[in-house]
């Protein structure tokens, strides 16, 4: 049962967080987790409060699992918690980095996380702790009451603020909930609403009459954060994992709702499941987010993380008979990690270059696995969650196409292809096609948009959109874009440019034959002398790290070929066959425009601060290295074929 397993991954944790916990000098009853800085430390330091909370409480601990005795760490999440209290704005304490938290757009965040800890350490707070946490919760509803709401849909505005206008709702609703008797909890409820209409809020809402907590939703309406079918311009890029953490906030917050007596809180659920319906299908049937305008961050964490809190609430409350398998799928992931790891941690092997770097952030990865555990220990051993199996298989529940065309992002399911386009995505434009079972395949680093790297080029989104299209059809779609290439240049001593010196037009067809894609690209340089250290066409990213257990077979002309994961000097490998199969799922075939596939291996991990994955790059053609063309010329004119869900003799006879 998942409950058991998520006990079972949060036992493994303590002993290993023992090393970056610590005790307040001159204050030894104040502990913390991490590095005790303000922002993101404060709220490592919550989420440990949560997840030891929930653990030391817990009627199965088992000393043997945990490393340490249950008084101990029951000592410690209180300690923590007290750290907490003690160091907002309104206590007596300064943080580690001689600072207060708390009265800003996102300290609501960090208590949001811990409060299912903080319910289980009820029978152990002191009558001063009781005063300490309403200090605390006024205080910080207080502050919301003065806080503008503001809304729009495209990141850039800055105003687009989903998920911090569903958590500063929930800290309004839960003060009033909690202390009713407090002089402003009239107040903080219809913030709350107000807030709350405004977290998956959509332009049709401007116009809605119905009657939400007594008043219309356009009365409470400020603009909307979703387009009409739910993409999200977070942070500039379609992204796929805050649609999950509105949901997270608006699942915590639910759940708070049954040990607060079951008030009635209805602006909580505000497009709630019409969210939902979009995140379900973009979730591999192994419990993966398919992030289909990809991710700025790590791999296999935050958004990822607070899937499980969204899967609880997506069965209990939603109903979907098919989330609790997805739950145990991603639990699944993280229990693999945490074996390979050997340590009790959930990233020590894979991300510990990043504790060298930076323990702050480190310490915040940690965290969010070990609390979305601890909530998923809690909120199970609670309900009664429905074991028949589905009416329907889960393929069969979300096969299907999606567009949002004004935003330049489309997609179609089916039971052995997931295929999307995302022209602003988080790298720059990308594509998939995947089989939909296995996440472990999928990357999303400019997937499948090809690459001319001029040297120098800066940021992560290395090109600039300049005009797309999309077309549906049912059983699949097709899209075309121009794009200019590497529009920022900077080269040491002086000497930038941002003119787009390379032009790349893509056109990008999903058949409806639910297998195939075609991939056609065109790129050209100006008349300009360009250097460039790569050249790569197609670039279809495949992963090959700890959780495809580090290697890869692929099949080709060359036969059977066995691929370890590499990390050291970049290399480039030569497979001598214009047909290729990954793993017995995917298949490509190039048309036109090389001699062959090629695998570029970087060596060392990709995506989100400093790399979380090693993947390696099929790409038809690859000429990687210091190059100067001359204008005009064609650098790249391919085209190939994509197969999801087909073995190598499939491809091979296709050939």
């Amino acid at each position: 049962m998942s409950e058991n397993r998520a006990l079972e991954l949060l036992s493994a944790w303590p002993s290993f967080a023992e090393r970056d916990f610590w005790r307040a000098p001159g204050r030894p009853e104040l502990g913390c987790y991490g590095t005790g800085y303000n922002s993101w430390g404060v709220q490592t330091n919550q989420k440990y409060v949560g997840a030891m909370a929930v653990l030391a409480t817990d009627r199965d601990f088992d000393v043997s699992r945990v490393k340490i005795s249950q008084e101990a760490a029951l000592e410690r999440a209180l300690a923590a918690l007290r750290y907490s209290l003690a160091t907002h704005h309104t206590g007596d304490q300064d943080l580690a980095d001689g600072t207060r938290w708390g009265r800003t757009w996102i300290s609501a965040l960090g208590v949001e996380r811990m409060m299912h800890g903080v319910e289980a350490l009820a029978p152990y707070l002191t009558d001063a702790d009781r005063a300490d946490l309403c200090r605390v919760l006024t205080a910080e509803a207080d502050h919301q009451l003065q806080a503008e709401v503001v809304a729009g849909v495209w990141g850039d505005s800055g105003r687009n603020q989903p998920e911090s206008n569903i958590w500063n709702g929930a800290i309004c609703a839960r003060a009033a909930l909690m202390y009713p008797d407090e002089p402003h909890a009239g107040a903080w409820t219809e913030k709350a609403h107000r807030w709350l209409i405004n977290g998956i809020s959509v332009p049709s809402d401007a116009a809605d009459g119905s009657l939400v907590a007594g008043r219309p939703v356009s009365d409470r309406h400020i603009g909307p954060n979703f387009f009409p079918h739910y993409s999200l311009d977070h942070h500039t890029y379609l992204n796929v994992g805050y649609m999950v953490i509105c949901l997270s906030n608006i699942a915590m917050f639910h759940y708070a709702r049954a040990s607060l007596g079951e008030h009635p809180f209805p602006s909580l659920y505000h497009h709630a499941d019409g969210l939902w319906g979009l995140v379900k299908r973009l979730i591999f049937g192994d419990g993966r987010l398919c992030r289909i305008g990809g991710d700025t961050r790590q791999r296999y964490c935050y958004c990822q993380d607070y899937l499980l809190p969204v899967l609880i609430f997506a069965a209990d409350y939603l109903k979907d008979a098919h989330a609790p398998g997805l739950l145990a799928g991603q639990l699944d992931t993280l229990a693999r990690e945490q074996e390979y790891n050997a340590d009790g941690s959930f990233l020590s092997r894979r991300l510990g270059h990043i504790n060298r770097l930076s323990p702050y952030y480190y310490t915040r990865l940690e965290s969010d696995k070990a609390v979305v555990l601890s909530m998923v220990r809690s909120w199970l051993e609670r309900l009664n969650l429905p074991t028949e199996a589905p009416a329907a298989d889960f393929e069969a529940s979300v096969t299907g196409g999606w567009e949002e065309p004004e935003y330049g992002a489309v997609f179609h399911r089916s039971p052995a292809r997931m295929v999307s386009f995302a022209w602003r995505a988080a790298e720059g434009p990308m594509g998939l096609c995947l089989p939909p079972d296995d996440g472990h395949l999928a990357e999303w680093k400019a997937n499948l948009t090809g690459e001319v790297h001029l040297l120098g080029a800066e940021g992560r989104k290395t090109k600039r959109v300049e005009a797309q299209a999309i077309r549906s059809f049912p059983g699949g779609f097709l899209t075309v874009g121009r794009m200019a290439e590497c529009p920022v240049q900077n080269l040491s001593e002086g000497w930038s440019n941002e003119e787009g010196w390379i032009t790349h037009h893509l056109a990008f067809a999903a058949l409806p034959d639910g297998h195939t894609t075609v991939r056609l690209e065109l790129a050209s340089l100006s008349e300009r002398r360009a250097i460039l250290d790569a050249v790569m066409g197609v670039k279809l990213e495949v992963p090959n790290d700890l959780f495809n257990r580090r290697e890869r077979v692929y099949h080709g002309a060359f036969g059977r070929k066995i691929v370890a994961a590499h990390e050291g000097e970049p290399e480039t490998l030569p497979l001598a066959s214009h047909w290729v199969n990954v793993a017995d799922r995917l298949g490509v075939i190039g048309i036109y425009g090389a001699d062959g596939w090629t695998l570029v291996r970087r060596g060392k991990r990709i995506g989100g601060y400093a790399g979380s994955i090693l993947t390696d790059a099929l790409c038809y053609p690859a000429r990687v290295g210091i190059q100067a063309v001359y204008g005009p010329a064609v650098l790249l004119d391919t085209g190939c074929l994509l197969f999801s869900g087909m073995r190598a003799a499939q491809t091979k006879a296709l050939y």
